[in-house]
């Protein structure tokens, strides 16, 4: 759904800035060559230096096609080299007198890992599928100033406890309530005036931006949302209205299968392919819809549906390909989690951490699935593929952050903190109940902490703390901290904050209190540490300690979790327009919204996190108050 920003103008000026302005840093700056090579060996490096921490690099690119991929590779202060140990280029000029070559340069801060050795330049010419690399094996030695000292850990700001009155009637089920207007304006953009049934459109924004497609993780996202409804209403016809949504959804799937490659990113509302430049392949959308279909499915059979209809019309591909999308979704997953693929902000084709961790939910509950079909064949396949994913899981924890990496990866698009909400909605959207990243989870924890704080110093509007009534309001979360895409089109310092990444943290918060409690002990680690420290102060949680629920400092945890979720959602309310319709953003500086407007996944995201809340509170009857209404 989001733009594929190329932003080659703005990193051109600053890569000028980062590689010529060493000299008054007394780096050592080392030539290596000063002129490019000769025509067709591709890549060469000019220079370098390793200063303050920053490796500064730059190389001649020769210029075959369109679409670049450079990447520089080097080895750690313990003279190893992973994927993360590499840094992606970006143009900056053509050389002067010889437009046949470029340069692109990176100034990336690797002070966290170290260098000690330049290893390879590689040169991917996208366009003309050819490869060209230069073996460096160059020793890296610093010079200049000294690399910066770790940031102090940052001081909470409020220590908010417990649910607020004033979020319990802002979500509160009724007509004229915001989660009505949620409701109400999510559902306006399924099966919208004009469009084909089965289809979600992202926004109603038709230019600047055009967002008014049919993206396949966003119709499966907000699918997901509808089976919740599904599943908590009681009123017949609410059970029917939903019902029929959700077989159009699966016939709109099954179509679209039949007319492009599973991993398409997005559709016309027509359901016809759109075919233009896009980041592609997008591998999370089949997982991401076979997972919908399956929780529709479970839910449908649950109220007495027809076995037979299942498998016509949702699961068996094989002998109904036009009818039912599931089993082949599932099928792709399988074959293709291990590849590389863009993932939900569509700007970079890695291995990402949100992509493996909902195609391995698509592929565990596809195989039981599978299973309780009698379709044992597809059960043991998802199951193996399922097992290699998580197998896999475990290099995105890097130990030197204390980090879950969004991808795993060189630095991209200038993402040096390796930070992005990606990873929390990775876990809203990938959890499996299998304890894989669990919502308590020691790694996920700290890292939510990481990505939240990551924005305090991101966004002025942050240093708003409170309502005009005194409520507290959360951290305002964006995608991640260097996000530069303010909504058009892309700016220094232009990204903002979104309404469905605040909300995010909300949902993590509540459900990670739910799971909390439901387990009846935190278990403090080093790891984890810092999360109880910044968003609950007063428990004075220990690392190396159990606390059960019966004990105070377990008690005043969780209430600050309740607190700071709250907060989060105070943070959404407080920026949310006086017609309570969403966009996709709310400005940096003075909140206001902006963007896309009325985006289906900001509706989506406030309801979901409003769900979350009421199971934490033990309210049972919010879902069905909230799938009912409009229909008694």
């Amino acid at each position: 759904m989001f733009v594929r920003h190329r932003f080659q103008e703005l990193i051109a000026f600053v890569g000028l800035l980062c590689v010529f302005s060493s000299a008054q840093d007394n780096c050592t700056t080392s030539i290596v060559s000063t002129a490019p090579p000769a025509n067709g060996t591709g890549v060469q490096l000019q220079q370098f230096s390793y200063c303050g921490g920053d490796l500064n690099i730059t190389a001649y690119i020769e210029d075959v096609n369109y679409e670049k991929i450079v990447i520089v590779s080097y080895s750690d202060r313990s003279n190893k080299s992973t994927p993360v140990n590499s840094i992606a280029l970006d143009y900056v000029s053509a050389v002067t007198g010889n437009e046949r070559w470029q340069l692109w340069s990176a100034k990336t801060p690797i002070y966290i890992d170290g260098i000690t050795e330049l290893l390879k330049i590689t040169y991917k010419a996208v366009n003309v599928n050819k490869v060209y690399t230069q073996i460096l094996n160059i020793p890296v030695v610093a010079s200049g100033r000294p690399a910066p000292a770790p940031l102090a850990a940052p001081v909470p700001y409020a220590t908010p406890s417990g649910f607020s009155d004033d979020i319990t009637s802002w979500l509160a089920v009724g007509a004229l309530s915001q989660i009505a207007t949620c409701k109400t304006r999510m559902f306006d953009n399924i099966n919208s005036v004009g469009a084909a049934n089965g289809t979600v459109v992202a926004s109603t924004s038709t230019a600047n931006p055009d967002y008014h497609y049919n993206w396949v993780r966003d119709a499966a996202l907000t699918m997901d949302v509808v089976v919740d409804l599904y599943e908590a209403a009681t009123v017949p016809p609410a059970v029917s209205y939903y019902e029929n949504i959700l077989f159009q959804y699966s016939q709109a799937r099954a179509g679209q299968q039949q007319i492009g490659g599973l991993g398409e990113p997005k559709f016309y509302l027509n359901n016809t392919l759109f075919t233009g430049p896009w980041g592609r392949p997008q591998n999370d959308g089949p997982a991401e819809a076979a997972v919908a279909l399956i929780d529709f499915a479970s839910a449908y059979l649950a109220k007495n549906g027809s076995l037979e209809k299942v498998r016509k019309e949702i699961y068996d591909s094989t002998t109904y390909p036009t009818f039912a999308p599931v089993k082949r979704d599932l099928l792709y997953v399988a074959a293709n989690w291990s590849l590389e693929s863009f993932d939900l902000w569509e700007e970079e084709s890695s291995y990402h951490f949100f992509n493996s961790l909902v195609s391995h939910r698509a592929l565990t509950i596809g195989s039981a699935f599978a299973a309780k079909l009698n379709d044992s064949s597809t059960a043991s396949t998802l199951s193996t593929a399922a097992d290699a994913v998580v197998a896999g899981m475990g290099r995105f924890w890097d130990e030197n952050r204390q980090l879950i990496l969004y991808e795993y990866g060189p630095v991209l698009k200038n993402k040096t903190s390796f930070k992005d909400i990606a990873v929390i909605l990775g876990v809203l959207h990938g959890y499996a109940d299998d304890d894989i990243f669990s919502y308590t989870n020691d790694q996920v924890l700290v890292s939510a902490y990481q990505i939240a704080t990551s924005f305090l110093s991101v966004y002025p509007i942050a240093k708003v703390t409170l309502d005009s009534a005194g409520g507290v309001l959360g951290i305002p979360i964006g995608r991640y901290p260097e996000d530069v895409y303010n909504g058009t089109g892309t700016a220094p310092e232009g990204g903002n904050p979104w309404y469905l990444a605040t909300s995010t943290l909300a949902e993590f918060l509540y459900k990670a209190t739910h799971s909390f409690t439901n387990q009846s002990s935190i278990k403090v680690s080093n790891t984890s540490l810092p999360f109880w420290t910044y968003f609950a102060p007063s428990a004075s949680l220990a690392a190396g300690t159990t606390y059960p629920s019966t004990s105070s400092p377990f008690k005043t945890a969780i209430g600050a979790l309740e607190g700071w979720a709250d907060a989060f959602m105070r943070r959404v309310k407080f920026h949310v327009p006086a017609d309570g319709r969403l966009a996709e953003e709310y400005h940096r500086r003075d909140g206001i919204a902006t963007g896309a407007e009325d985006l289906t996944w900001s509706y989506a995201s406030v309801v979901t996190a409003a769900m979350a809340r009421a199971v934490v509170r033990g309210d049972v009857g919010y879902a069905r108050g909230l799938a009912n209404l409009g229909f008694t």
